[in-house]
């Protein structure tokens, strides 16, 4: 269908949509590694000449890229210097109840989609965290709960941060190609923080609610073995290192140095003989290469589907056959990209996949209806960081799903969504009308 049966499409055109599609299917209905998937498909433009082949060296070239690279170093040193121990002991506190432990979890994970920028990665920090507190306290309505609770929370929280997920980096190259506009690491968290902690606090409520009773969650915490004593040298070097690379990413449009490059710049201290808390050799073990490529090849397509101009043809179709044009109701819009968002993770397992399939014909669609392209894009991606309907949809629920024991399963996790779902998509409805539609996000 994609070769055959666009009309006013040249070669290049087809091939993106030939190639894209086929991922598409693959991503979806297969096994086969995701990563594997793109690389394929990105290759396959090149072999047919839909693409030049230094199309390939800039994906690997592009400051996502390094930026991915960066963070995961810096995860990394988190978790060996003990900063990431430490937190575990913070989060889990002495004498708590069970409700208390679901608010402390709550606030201890949000922070994490700032320091470690991927779920799968922020899920296996965390998971030492859910095998201590199932081992202190044998209740199997605990491991449910929390087990149910910590990567929801991972999900959800993404959307706090820029680097949150590798998606959103996406997000911005797509949008500066498509609009010459652009997010900055800022921007987003003013956006984004209200809004993610807003919407943990409602996952928390509900998780306690729908798992819990109330006798549980009023019951005293077992006892949890803590690690004590002042911070050691090298987490304060790896804090102090963190800390300032924060600062440099919150006040990116005062310096001259963009977000990759102090990441890059972090991960070269941390691995810094002497200075540093991490061997280069174990940085370079840390990153997660299969995801960089997957990243890398997925610009290559998202692109590709750009500049043949395949992302202007479906975008057109599609307008066409909806019916919206630039006097439709503004909730109309608004409740089209919602749903658009929130229903892409039972289609499209990947997270960076939807962003490339979904958003070059979104901001198309806002060039064509008048529409703010940065409004679209960052509604899209809150949509698009809603995943919980079915574990396979996002790396962190896998992982907890398949830990070594265990604590609910996926008829949990659909009840959980199942009430869940519509009470993020008000809540993006409603944030659109208090608050983001009044901070320069007004479609």
């Amino acid at each position: 269908m994609a070769v055959w049966f666009p009309d006013g499409l040249d070669w290049p055109a087809r091939a993106a949509l030939l190639a894209f599609g086929g991922a598409a299917i693959l991503w979806i209905l297969t096994d086969l590694s995701a990563a594997y998937v793109a690389v394929a498909a990105a290759v396959s433009l090149v072999a047919v000449r839909a693409v030049e082949q230094r199309a390939l060296i800039e994906g690997l070239g592009s400051k996502v890229v390094w930026l991915v690279i960066g963070t995961f170093v810096l995860g990394a040193a988190v978790e060996k210097s003990g900063l990431a121990g430490r937190l575990t002991a913070l989060i889990a506190g002495r004498g708590t109840t069970v409700g208390g432990l679901m608010w402390r979890l709550t606030f201890g994970i949000v922070p994490l989609a700032f320091l470690i920028p991927s779920t799968s990665g922020r899920a296996t920090v965390l998971l030492p965290l859910h095998r201590s507190l199932t081992e202190a306290d044998d209740d199997p309505h605990l491991a449910k709960a929390t087990g149910l609770l910590i990567p929801a929370l991972i999900v959800i929280s993404t959307i706090c941060s820029l680097t949150g997920a590798g998606s959103h980096l996406v997000t911005v190259d797509l949008l500066e190609r498509l609009s010459d506009r652009s997010i900055g690491f800022g921007q987003w968290m003013l956006w984004g923080l209200p809004f993610g902690l807003a919407a943990c606090l409602i996952t928390t409520f509900l998780v306690g609610r729908l798992f819990l009773d109330a006798e549980t969650r009023t019951r005293r915490l077992a006892e949890i073995e803590a690690p004590s004593g002042p911070l050691s040298a090298e987490e304060w070097r790896t804090g102090a290192v963190v800390l300032a690379m924060l600062g440099l990413w919150l006040t990116e449009g005062y310096h001259p140095f963009g977000i990759a490059t102090v990441a890059v710049v972090g991960a070269v201290i941390l691995t810094m003989p002497v200075v540093g808390v991490l061997d280069w050799d174990d940085g370079v073990k840390a990153v997660n290469w299969g995801l960089v490529l997957f990243i890398a090849a997925s610009l290559v397509l998202g692109r590709a589907l750009i500049s043949t101009g395949a992302a202007k043809w479906l975008i057109g179709s599609a307008l066409s056959a909806s019916g919206l044009h630039g006097d439709s109701p503004t909730v109309l819009i608004l409740l089209g990209v919602t749903g658009i968002g929130l229903t892409a993770h039972l289609y499209m397992v990947s997270h960076t996949a939807r962003v490339v399939a979904l958003l070059p014909p979104l901001i198309l669609l806002s060039d064509r209806l008048g529409l703010n392209p940065v409004a679209v894009a960052f509604l899209a991606n809150a949509g698009m960081d809603y995943c919980l309907t079915l574990p396979v949809s996002s790396k962190a629920l896998l992982i907890f799903q398949g830990d070594e024991r265990p604590t609910w399963s996926s008829s949990d996790l659909l009840k959980l969504s199942a009430f869940l779902a519509p009470a993020y998509a008000a809540l993006m409805v409603a944030a659109y009308y208090l608050f983001w539609s009044h901070v320069g996000l007004a479609l």
